[in-house]
């Protein structure tokens, strides 16, 4: 196998090639010819529009199996990282406050935090069985409940991509952690969407922005990929109610009805929101926001939990063990006969020391469906 390299004879990511070739189908339109100047200017523009919204090619793997990781207290013992290692995932998403590494004005603060998490047992175990997509929330981004004015988000930027070895799949210049894949052959495509809901979001108001409009239109993007099911992911919650004292969309109202028309004008298939935050684990849906149910599960708190607060649209009992882990296991085919059962996925939340269940959400495949006269059958 041929592996492009740098003139230096360095390896060059999957991802680069990608915009390798996407840079060389731009520029030879250009010219250089005296009076071009404009032209080539729009050349580097798109150009570097280019390297923005390039994302890695599909994975034909197909994924059964997804951890869930978030709100990770790295000075305390951590029990939850081997049950995870154990459950052999196929993938883990670490959905944020993965560290809490706040700081004003210490990025190495930050690194050191990383580092901590690292030697956890079970980490790098995990790390190297399973693919590991990752975003933050605000204590991994560096500041309590904060946004686009943080003055370390650069710093924390490049740390985050180094630590999670995203290099090739989030841009250095992209304004955020913001990534997307799809995984496995068709009919049972997974496409897993990582917010950022830091970079760019505007402190809460009724028109306030959470995730600024270059990632609206990349979500746009991602959305017109065909997959049967899709995971966005944020690191707080989308459906929690706007009178909570936590973090949730709902105190963005006009920037939640985006998410969801965004979705709805799509014709997006699939689609269930994961979210962390609150440290225990819970369901919520709200009938009919995305032309289908919207559909959450809400897990973090690996090693800390928390009194749950009202939520209108929990329909599960709560998850609360001090040290717990989560997963959702998808049966991508329905089944016939006797013992016939319908492609579905099913969440559950444990009790790390003891391994107890103590929450199953069943979601079936066709729940996530639009009406019958969706202009597409390809899982758009």
């Amino acid at each position: 196998m041929c592996v492009p390299v740098t003139a230096s004879g360095s390896p060059i990511g999957v991802r680069t090639v990608h915009i390798l070739l996407a840079t060389a189908l731009l520029t030879a339109s250009s010219t250089t010819t005296p009076g071009s100047v404009r032209v080539a200017a729009d050349s580097e523009h798109r150009i570097a529009a280019a390297s923005r919204w390039v994302e890695l090619p599909p994975d034909p793997r197909t994924i059964q199996r997804v951890g869930i990781i978030g709100c990770h207290q790295q000075p305390r013992p951590t029990p939850a990282l081997m049950r995870y290692v154990a459950a052999k995932p196929d993938m883990v998403l670490w959905v944020g406050d993965n560290v809490y590494a706040d700081t004003k004005d210490d990025p190495a603060h930050i690194e050191r935090c990383y580092a901590q998490l690292e030697a956890k047992p079970g980490f790098r175990e995990l790390r190297d069985r399973s693919i590991f997509m990752a975003t933050w929330d605000d204590h991994d981004y560096g500041s309590n409940d904060d946004g686009r004015n943080y003055a370390l988000k650069k710093q924390s930027h490049a740390i985050f991509r180094s630590f999670w070895r995203h290099e090739d799949r989030i841009p250095s210049d992209r304004d955020g952690v913001y990534h997307a894949q799809v995984f496995g052959p068709p009919g049972s495509r997974l496409q897993v969407i990582m917010l950022d809901g830091r970079f760019n979001r505007e402190d809460p108001g009724e028109s306030a922005d959470t995730l600024g409009e270059t990632q609206w239109a990349w979500l746009a993007e991602q959305l017109k990929a065909p997959a049967e099911l899709r995971f966005i992911v944020s690191g707080y919650q989308v459906l929690l109610d706007r009178e909570t004292k936590f973090e949730t969309w709902a105190k963005f109202p006009q920037a939640r009805e985006r998410l969801f028309k965004i979705i709805r004008d799509s014709n997006a298939q699939g689609v269930v929101f994961i979210a962390g935050d609150q440290h225990y684990g819970e369901v919520s849906r709200m009938r009919g926001a995305l032309g289908y149910d919207a559909i959450e599960l809400m897990f973090a708190g690996i090693n800390q939990d928390e009194p749950w607060v009202f939520n209108s649209s929990r329909v599960s009992p709560v998850a609360n063990s001090t040290h717990s882990y989560a997963h959702i296991d998808i049966q991508w085919a329905s089944t016939t006969g006797d013992n016939a059962d319908p492609a579905h996925l099913l969440f559950r939340c444990f009790n790390a020391e003891t391994d107890a269940l103590e929450l199953t959400y069943r979601v079936n495949l066709d729940e996530l469906r639009m009406a019958k006269d969706a202009k597409t059958n390809d899982g758009r």
